[in-house]
């Protein structure tokens, strides 16, 4: 697995994670990320899916 593809998959987990939850800060603050940072995943997944994602 290549360092693109394992950041991908922690976004998503982010992502998936605050869906089960339904709660952003406290999955933001499980993971150890930024609000702003979960919110442009979200946004750059909706738009594009995970090629979204890819740094």
């Amino acid at each position: 697995m290549t360092n693109d593809e394992r950041d991908i998959q922690r976004k998503l987990r982010v992502l998936r994670h605050a869906e089960k939850i339904g709660n952003v800060r406290k999955a933001c603050r499980y993971f150890g990320v930024g609000r702003s940072s979960f919110y442009r995943w979200r946004d750059a997944f909706q738009e594009r899916g995970e090629a979204g994602l890819k740094n």
